[in-house]
């Protein structure tokens, strides 16, 4: 099987794009949960974060939090992880990590990249985050992250 570019696609994509005079509003943003967790890296973070109840309320929420500022919806997709998958198979041929615990008390991995190898680590991260993320509010409506935080990480 031969495994495409994705930069050769965009190249395609940028010449047939016609950039609209007015962008419309936007009410709905749909955001990549794994790519989230991809580009906040715990160990690269100015602040402080040591378990994943750190990485959650001082990383995500507030990112994510950010993102609700100009939308009124946020609707954030997982990936799911099949051992018969391309990607499944990809993702064995660049080597693994050690298999973790994820709870809100558990210590970030020194190797934060490596841990994100292991597709059960990423399963029960994403299943760690998915619940309180729900549970984000609008801006505009009450409750909110001091709430999120009682709720869901009293560890």
């Amino acid at each position: 099987m031969r495994l495409g570019i994705k930069a050769d696609l965009l190249k395609c994509l940028e010449r047939e794009e016609k950039s609209p005079e007015m962008s419309p509003p936007v009410e709905v943003s749909i955001l990549d949960g794994a790519a989230i967790v991809q580009s906040l890296d715990p160990n690269r973070s100015d602040k402080r974060v040591l378990t994943f109840s750190d990485y959650a309320l001082k990383l995500v929420f507030p990112y994510i939090s950010k993102q609700l500022m100009s939308v009124n919806r946020i609707d954030v997709v997982w990936d799911t992880y099949r051992p018969d998958s391309l990607k499944a198979h990809t993702t064995q041929s660049r080597g693994t990590g050690d298999k973790i615990r994820v709870n809100g008390s558990t210590r970030i991995p020194a190797k934060w990249k490596s841990s994100l190898r292991v597709d059960e680590n990423k399963t029960t991260l994403n299943e760690f985050l998915a619940t309180p993320i729900s549970l984000l509010k609008t801006p505009q409506r009450e409750g909110g992250s001091d709430h999120l935080e009682r709720e869901c990480f009293s560890c």
